[in-house]
């Protein structure tokens, strides 16, 4: 039997955990890594979310992707246009404040916030897919953003690599071989969006959402936060509590996905966003989510004798469904299982 723990009795934590996962990233016994695991699935249970350090990222990088950003929001509005994601198959690009096509109805509704959606290049010898973003980012001429879009490459591989290491951390937290993740993510599936806060009048920021509250689609979220703060989460006793930036660290959090093929024994919480300040915020999001061809059902060790919460779902199709709603109405798509909780 394995020394990880199966209880799926929820703490309602005041804090998120932060979890050194430095022996999935290097050298390492078996024992290091499960003791890790042990760690990531305990924070699963409870929150769903947990802050990661010990993952190769250097300060250096981490400061340099936020400055990469900031230059592109604060280009003119036309600058930014020239790459919209309306006009992207795949819809990467840049997306205003209300969505793809915002009207005013829709604007006035919609979360304060402009995004950039990119994704990662093709792997070597993979064909383009009409399912997946990869290979299908827009950018600007070199020449508006010099070196741009080599450091985004760059980071974006990185976050790559991460990705599938945290898949094989979530493996081993799920007493399955530390591949059987990592293998449903051969051809990952990944947005890496970056998220502009406009400064907010202190006066009304309380009503203006910067996110509004949502869970996330896929199967993790890489989260990359400036030192503004506004992000918090949903804890068990469904107390909103923050989740503050802490220097060199990863805010990692349960997707809608791998709660699905938990069972609920993972749980993909609720977050929101409010920028409360009178400077901008930025925040860079790696969405990972399985081969968009993957059959997503929930793991029959999750099931303890009892049926299934959820259908199976085929991993793009679910991920589309939500990002259409998204980009229709400028506010996070929400499952029905989401609808619920909110409405409590």
């Amino acid at each position: 039997m394995s020394n990880i723990p199966t209880s799926a009795s929820r703490q309602a934590l005041a804090s998120v955990p932060v979890i050194d996962i430095a022996p999935f990233c290097g050298d390492s016994t078996h024992a290091e890594r499960r003791r890790v695991a042990g760690e990531i699935r305990q924070a699963c249970i409870d929150i769903g979310f947990f802050y990661i350090s010990g993952h190769g990222f250097l300060p250096a990088e981490m400061d340099e992707i936020l400055a990469n950003g900031r230059r592109f929001f604060a280009l003119p509005v036309d600058e930014k246009m020239r790459i919209a994601a309306r006009n992207n198959a795949a819809n990467l690009g840049f997306i205003q404040t209300g969505g793809l096509n915002p009207d005013a109805a829709t604007a006035a509704q919609a979360d304060r916030k402009e995004r950039l959606y990119l994704s990662r290049e093709l792997a070597p010898g993979e064909l383009p897919d009409d399912t997946s973003p990869a290979g299908k980012s827009q950018w600007l001429p070199e020449e508006t953003l010099p070196g741009f879009r080599a450091a985004i490459e760059r980071q974006t591989a990185r976050k790559v690599t991460l990705a599938r290491q945290l898949a094989r951390a979530f493996s081993l937290s799920l007493d399955l071989p530390e591949n059987y993740l990592e293998s449903f993510h051969d051809r990952l599936g990944c947005i890496h969006s970056f998220n502009y806060y406009p400064p907010i009048d202190p006066e009304v920021a309380d009503k203006l959402w910067g996110f509004s509250p949502h869970t996330d689609y896929g199967t993790f979220t890489i989260l990359h936060q400036d030192n503004s703060g506004g992000l918090q989460a949903r804890n068990a006793d469904g107390e909103w509590i923050d989740v503050p930036p802490i220097a060199n660290t990863f805010v990692i959090n349960v997707g809608d996905l791998l709660a699905r093929w938990t069972n609920d024994t993972y749980v993909s919480t609720l977050h929101r966003v409010m920028n409360r300040s009178a400077t901008a915020r930025l925040s860079i999001s790696f969405f990972a989510y399985p081969n968009p061809r993957a059959e997503i059902a929930s793991l029959e060790s999750c099931l303890h004798d009892q049926p299934s919460a959820y259908k199976p779902v085929i991993s793009g199709e679910y991920i589309r469904h939500l990002l259409t709603q998204a980009y229709e109405t400028g506010r996070t798509g929400v499952s029905s299982r989401t609808a619920e909780r909110l409405a409590r």
